[in-house]
Order: structure tokens, then C-alpha cells, then sequence
């Protein structure tokens, strides 16, 4: 039973974002220094240790598509195969050289391109309503 609620909040993270997770409640705070502002840095941070601590294995900076299958088998067995459809979007997205290896560098880039997205107003800061509005579009299937 622990395992499947582990399971499950693991897959809700990976399949929904870091981001989302953390606007639920869940997930880790891109807000560092816990001054009420998110600065690229900060978002950037947030997004590659997540993802590093979720997934790379071995610690060595990079995820390699044996470390990050188990969350396709997950997301197919919680959400079909659109949910594993998803996650393969994800890898695709991330693995921007295709050379089979999602690394460090490639976790921020993604993240400063979400970061710039998602700052409206350019002052760059992302604000809750910012962060609101990233996470809506996450849930939706955007970036």
C-alpha cells in the first residue's frame, strides 16, 4: 500500500511537473531563499535537482533511459497509454542531442525555456500568478 502511494506521488510529479507538484503542496519549492519571488536560478535549481534526485540512480549528473523507464511503466500502469506517452514526450523534450542520456546542462536548458515562457511580464521573477499559470498549462499538456 506505501508503495503504490509512492508510486503514485512519484508519477504524479514526473507526469505533472515540478512545478505543479510544489503549487499543490507537493513537489519541491523553486522559491529558494523563501522570499516570495523565483528567480531563474532559483527555477532552474529547483527543476534540475528534482529531477537528478528522482531519477539519477548512480549520481553521476545524467539520466539514462534504463533509469527513467520505470516511470513509463508507471505512467502507463496509472494512466494508460496516453500517460506513458506523456512521459516519452518528456524524455524527448529533454534529451535535446538524442544521444540516449539526459544530462544536467539539458535539465537547464529546458528549465530556463520554461522560466522565459513563463515570465509575462519579463522582470525576471516568477510571481504566484506566474507560477499559476505555468502549472494550468502543465496540467493541460503544455511545456
Amino acid at each position: 500500500m506505501i508503495r503504490s502511494i509512492l508510486f503514485s506521488a512519484l508519477a504524479l510529479f514526473v507526469i505533472s511537473g515540478p512545478v505543479q507538484a510544489q503549487m499543490m503542496g507537493r513537489g519541491p519549492d523553486p522559491d529558494l531563499n523563501r522570499d516570495g519571488k523565483v528567480t531563474q536560478a532559483e527555477f532552474r535549481k529547483s527543476q534540475t535537482d528534482a529531477l537528478l534526485e528522482a531519477f539519477d540512480k548512480n549520481r553521476d549528473s545524467q539520466i539514462t533511459k534504463a533509469e527513467f523507464k520505470p516511470m513509463e511503466d508507471m505512467a502507463r500502469r496509472f494512466r494508460g497509454a496516453a500517460g506513458a506517452g506523456r512521459v516519452a514526450d518528456i524524455w524527448t523534450r529533454l534529451d535535446a542531442n538524442r544521444d540516449g542520456m539526459i544530462t544536467r546542462g539539458e535539465i537547464e536548458t529546458s528549465a530556463e525555456r520554461r522560466f522565459a515562457s513563463s515570465d509575462a511580464d519579463r522582470d525576471g521573477i516568477l510571481d504566484r500568478a506566474e507560477l499559476t499559470s505555468l502549472r494550468q498549462s502543465r496540467s493541460s499538456g503544455g511545456s
